[in-house]
């Protein structure tokens, strides 16, 4: 079977009498975002402690199960991007999110850990590789070709509402009614927001609903003649041989995999960490609230310059506040510092989702964006997933934080570095 996406075998994009419905189908995508995020690693710290004293395990151990989620997001990841290719993305989102959320309610019954971890992994994890953060961002990139960064950004700004919300949130429901209640409400959540959104705003490609992906004001106001869609639209399709040969996917996705292990490292230890400092669980939270307004503003603003800005300057700017972050842990500090780091987080791991996006899309073009993204996820899977088991065993071996904070800072260079190598396209 080809591997060109079915929307090429359609007729170029037209232009509508109906208003841009792109900027409506942002709500999807953002939605997409924000629940993922939601229910399935921003919280994931909040529920450590009571879940390592019901069952009597070890936080290390509990991490595994982050690796074990991600290892089978990255290998979901090459079939849910040629699912997207070829037009399927508002049935596989939907699939994906009823599989989510039912694993979240199905978690509040389970009796023992080995079946908690099996449908955290197998359901929520599995899941959300289907709705979450490639597919909403490849739809994103399907209806923006102008304001591709600002789209991007508008979308994954989604993960840091999630990320602002459910934590504070997550830690009151288990302080007045227990973990078990927490997942189920999450996970009935997850549902009743998600399942609309998808069914009225995921449309996959213009083509759909009559339109062309936006493009520059000139382009939409003096369409050819010929009535086929702008020349950005033009371009051959890349055959997966093709991305597979390209040297650059492969440094793109491992540099952004060192990048991401920011955030899957902070979402599982920051609230363990500040407990230890002596800072309530409550308030400890509060961290990801303190980094949520400078991330959104972060994704919005970056995500625009994305569009302007060198993308070595870009690259450079993300992996040096995030790594700046992990540094400025390592000093065990106060409340207030607490707070004003969890800031400078929010604005580094801002910039990484937009500019990733961005990235891949001026290298490979948006109709090979799925395809592209999630071979690259497979590519940076065994660094993705063996961060979080790393972490804990480090911590269970040393009983300190510092050797897990030192090794992530480590890791934010070797990424921009990585990240400098491939020559990226200009917007």
């Amino acid at each position: 079977m080809s591997d060109e996406p079915a929307a090429l075998e359609t007729s170029p994009p037209l232009v509508g009498a109906e208003p841009f419905f792109g900027w409506r189908v942002l709500i999807a995508t953002f939605m997409a975002q924000f629940i993922s995020a939601s229910v399935t690693f921003a919280p994931f710290g909040v529920f450590v402690v009571p879940l390592v004293s019901d069952f009597d395990t070890t936080r290390g151990k509990l991490s595994n199960a982050l690796s074990i989620g991600f290892l089978l997001m990255g290998l979901l990841g090459p079939w849910v991007g040629t699912l997207l290719d070829r037009g399927h993305a508002r049935r596989a989102m939907t699939a994906g999110l009823v599989v989510c959320g039912g694993g979240l309610i199905a978690m509040s019954f389970a009796q023992e850990l080995w079946l908690l971890g099996a449908i955290y992994c197998g359901c929520v994890c599995a899941g959300t590789a289907f709705y979450g953060m490639n597919p909403s961002m490849w739809m994103a990139t399907q209806w923006f070709d102008h304001k591709r960064g600002l789209a991007l950004g508008i979308t994954v700004a989604g993960a840091t509402f999630g990320s602002m919300i459910t934590p504070p949130l997550a830690a009151w429901l288990i302080e007045t009614s227990g973990w078990r209640d927490a997942l189920w409400i999450l996970g009935a959540g997850a549902l009743v927001l998600g399942i609309p959104a998808f069914a009225i705003y995921a449309i996959a490609h213009p083509d759909e609903v009559g339109q062309r992906p936006l493009t520059e004001p000139a382009a939409e106001d003096a369409p050819s003649s010929s009535g086929t869609a702008p020349a950005a639209f033009e371009m051959e399709p890349v055959e997966t041989g093709t991305l597979l040969r390209d040297v650059r996917l492969w440094l793109i996705a491992v540099g952004f995999a060192f990048v991401f292990t920011s955030p899957i490292v902070m979402m599982a230890w920051l609230v363990p960490f500040a407990e230890d400092l002596g800072i309530t669980l409550q308030d400890a939270a509060y961290f990801f609230s303190a980094s949520a307004p400078f991330s959104i503003l972060s994704k919005i603003v970056f995500g625009w310059l994305s569009d302007r800005m060198p993308p070595r300057i870009a690259i450079w700017t993300v992996a040096g506040v995030n790594g700046a972050c992990w540094a400025l842990l390592l000093i065990d500090p106060g409340y207030t510092a607490f707070l004003m780091i969890g800031a400078l987080y929010g604005i580094g791991i801002g910039a990484a989702g937009p500019l990733h996006a961005v990235t891949i899309a001026r290298c490979f073009g948006p109709m090979a964006f799925g395809r592209a993204a999630g071979l690259g996820g497979l590519a940076g899977l065994p660094l993705i997933a063996a961060t979080p088991a790393i972490a804990g065993y480090l911590f269970d071996q040393t009983a300190s934080y510092h050797t897990v904070f030192q090794l992530e800072v480590a890791l934010m260079v070797v990424g921009g570095l990585l990240l400098s190598i491939p020559r990226i396209p200009k917007a």
